[in-house]
């Protein structure tokens, strides 16, 4: 089990609490056939484990995704489908395995309206795209009641392919009756268009209104949404868009499909290794140099034939297994046809592209997910009292202790969180504005209220990190006993208003693409990003409250503030420095930026070390 932080594991109890009744109020006919829901939590109702394509197995395995085939009957949605395949444990950290291939399913929530209230019904839609790294997750893990029934929208949570099942692009998987799409290899991608496209010819039998449709989604499910918001393919199956702590650059098709240098060092878990580590699993080769002489002897259709007859086990596993030295989150590919050649970063300059309202925004400490978990920065061991019971339930056998060196460790994140943001806020809605897209939100998510507990200040260890806002997006977690005396504590009445207000700036957006004062109409404005302002924190009022702020992060900005900063060496400025240049987007040159190239003649094996040694559990928590 990965060293995690029991409040990190509680914010997966998202689950939704739905009764099993089938009240004939719920049916309705869709394209499909006559589906009937259920009843769910806050007065709403709950269509779950409705399928929007056909399952992608067997033959379809690497395929885009079909159109799904009719009902045979009336389908009653009163359970959640499997998810779709993916490593097991808590954010996939364990050995096993669970779900399915056939996992292509979504689930609608609606207020719970009579038969006479829904012929007069047409509101928002919100499709939400879940996160994981695009390695882990599910649409069940999701709760949406709270939002629809306080601000009347529908919330679709949607499943996609993900790992190499999902993104993947091998050069036997583009022969005979292949499509464009088929040839793409972002099928993730395009499970994604396909959920979409069914939203678009059923959900006016819910009381959607197929012409206000909001996609939003978190981290890797962010990534998703700006691919959506990228591709030629999604144009006017959405109108807004809401990315939370997105990555918004893609994986590239050169290194998808080449042999790993020898430095090991790559974007992306190349197709050819992974075939590579099958081949030697399979004892078809005894050395790695030997699996790439078989490979490059078998045909296209050879290819073809060995990949599609493994398991989904055995694919996952050499996705595991072959990970690049510069290891990075399974992104979509610019194949030039689902997604531009010029990938996701053209829709932020490209004033030809149709560009719709949007949100961008992270966490005030993202970083803090992970770098809690690294000896470098913290000691774990174990706990005492009601919190180690907790961590033993949840499977937890160690805690965190003590932060070795407080200002450090904050510096680090600082840095790390500014980047983040400079990457996947900032930057984008510079672009977007000065390209002339003005409908364009930043936030900044900042709450940070959190306990301590057997001595440790939460606050400051995980504060506002990544994934945190989904509880205040996603509040039926709250009353989770766990959650509200461990996580929330005494700061549970100040969160549930901080989550009614997100959640009345998210419903507001869905139905005007401005958040404006919120739903409720009486929260501070939130103006586009301008010269005059530039985004929105989202905090308790035990802190910033909820306040416009004119300042952005730069990559200038961020060495000329690191350059004066008295909580970090030289050395460690340097490191910090190449923590946040490797594997992103920060120039090389700003290596250069401390003591005339001092920077450039450190040696930073122990960091890669560190850093390799848990970037498995990056992915697996984005």
């Amino acid at each position: 089990m990965n060293k995690t932080n029991s409040i990190f594991i509680l914010i997966i109890l998202l689950i939704a609490g739905c009764s099993s009744e089938l009240p004939e109020e719920s049916q309705r006919t869709i394209n499909q056939g006559e589906v009937i829901g259920i009843e769910s939590d806050n007065n709403t109702f709950a269509w779950l484990g409705i399928p929007f394509a056909e399952p992608p197995v067997g033959n379809l395995r690497w395929k885009a995704p079909l159109q799904p085939k009719p009902f045979n009957s009336r389908f009653e949605a009163n359970q959640f489908a499997d998810i779709c395949f993916q490593p097991g444990g808590l954010f996939g950290g364990g050995e096993d395995w669970t779900g399915s291939e056939d996992c292509l399913y979504l689930n609608v929530w609606t207020p719970a309206w009579s038969t006479e209230e829904l012929k007069e019904k047409k509101v928002p839609v919100m499709v939400w795209i879940h996160g994981g790294g695009n390695t882990t997750g599910s649409a069940d893990t999701y709760n949406p009641s709270n939002i629809v029934f306080d601000n009347e929208v529908i919330v679709v949570t949607v499943q996609y392919r993900m790992s190499n099942l999902g993104w993947f692009r091998h050069p036997s998987l583009r022969q005979g009756d292949a499509t464009l799409e088929d040839a793409s290899g972002s099928f993730g991608t395009l499970d994604n268009i396909m959920a979409l496209r069914w939203v678009k010819d059923n959900i006016s039998v819910f009381g959607g209104d197929v012409n206000n449709v909001t996609i939003y989604g978190e981290s890797a499910g962010g990534h998703n949404v700006a691919a959506l918001y990228a591709s030629p393919l999604a144009e006017g199956l959405f109108h807004k868009a809401i990315v939370q702590s997105g990555i918004v650059s893609h994986s590239d098709l050169v290194e998808a499909e080449s042999y790993y240098p020898e430095s090991g060092i790559s974007g992306i878990q190349s197709s050819k290794e992974v075939l590579n580590w099958l081949l030697l699993n399979d004892d078809k080769a005894t050395t790695l140099l030997e699996a790439r002489d078989v490979q490059d002897l078998m045909s296209l259709q050879e290819s073809e034939d060995y990949l599609r007859s493994k398991t989904p086990e055995e694919l996952l596993t050499a996705y595991r297994n072959v990970r690049p030295k510069k290891g990075g989150m399974t992104r979509a590919f610019n194949d030039g046809y689902v997604l531009g050649e010029k990938g996701i970063l053209e829709s932020f300059t490209n004033q030809k592209m149709l560009r719709v309202p949007i949100i961008l925004g992270t966490n005030r400490y993202e970083s803090k997910l992970f770098n809690m978990r690294n000896p470098r920065f913290v000691r774990w061991g174990e706990g005492e009292g009601i919190v180690a019971t907790a961590a033993s339930w949840a499977g937890i056998e160690e805690l965190p202790l003590e932060i070795m060196n407080p200002d450090f460790y904050n510096a680090v994140n600082q840095y790390a969180a500014d980047s983040w943001k400079e990457r996947a806020a900032d930057t984008p809605a510079s672009q977007l504005v000065a390209s002339g897209h003005t409908n364009t939100y930043v936030y900044r998510f900042d709450w940070d209220d959190l306990p301590v507990i057997n001595g440790m200040d939460f606050g400051v260890l995980a504060g506002a990190a990544h994934a945190l806002e989904l509880l205040f997006l996603f509040p039926a977690a709250f009353d989770n006993v766990l959650i509200k005396n461990l996580v929330v504590k005494d700061s549970y009445e100040g969160a549930i208003k901080l989550s009614d207000q997100m959640m009345s700036y998210w419903a507001e957006f869905a139905y005007t693409g401005d958040p404006g004062t919120g739903r409720s109409k009486d929260l501070p404005q939130w103006n586009p990003w301008s010269d005059q302002d530039k985004y929105m924190i989202l905090d308790s009022e035990e802190g910033q409250g909820l306040t416009m702020v004119n300042n952005a992060v730069t990559v200038n900005s961020m060495v000329d503030e690191m350059a004066e900063d008295q909580r970090l060496t030289s050395d460690e400025k340097c490191q910090t420095l190449f923590t946040m240049a490797y594997g992103g987007d920060f120039p090389q040159a700003k290596f250069d930026a401390f003591n005339k190239g001092y920077c450039l003649t450190l040696d930073y094996s122990d960091i890669l070390e560190i850093m390799e040694q848990r970037g498995d559990d990056d992915d697996q928590d984005s």
